[in-house]
């Protein structure tokens, strides 16, 4: 049995997101999302280990502007991960998983260790 490795609570959404590569403005549809990255569904154009940009539309005021990589695709998914945001992204991003988890207090207790340690 392989040692479980992720450090942040995925949350199962569906959201409708754009994910902006190699110049192209590509929707795909969410399988859940992390503070640290997303599983959505996998288009022909990406590439895995490439940079590209998750736009979460929340309404007309409001996207989040997300800068990733891609590292992995399959037939059926690709899974991003959040290489940087701003503060107001990190904000709304935060607020979804925590109106999402079963525990939110899970979430605040989370980001007490590094998300990304040996």
């Amino acid at each position: 049995m392989t040692k479980e490795r992720r450090k942040r609570t995925r949350v199962p959404v569906a959201f409708d997101i754009n994910i902006l590569f190699q110049k192209n403005k590509i929707k795909v549809k969410t399988f859940n999302i992390s503070l640290t990255g997303i599983s959505c569904t996998n288009d022909s154009r990406f590439i895995a280990n490439e940079l590209c940009e998750v736009i979460l539309t929340l309404n007309e005021e409001t996207s989040l502007v997300i800068a990733g990589k891609i590292l992995r695709i399959d037939k059926k998914a690709a899974i991003i991960a959040f290489l940087s945001m701003d503060e107001d992204a990190f904000f709304h991003l935060k607020r979804i998983l925590e109106y999402n988890a079963t525990d939110a207090d899970e979430i605040d207790e989370e980001l007490k260790n590094p998300a990304f340690s040996e």
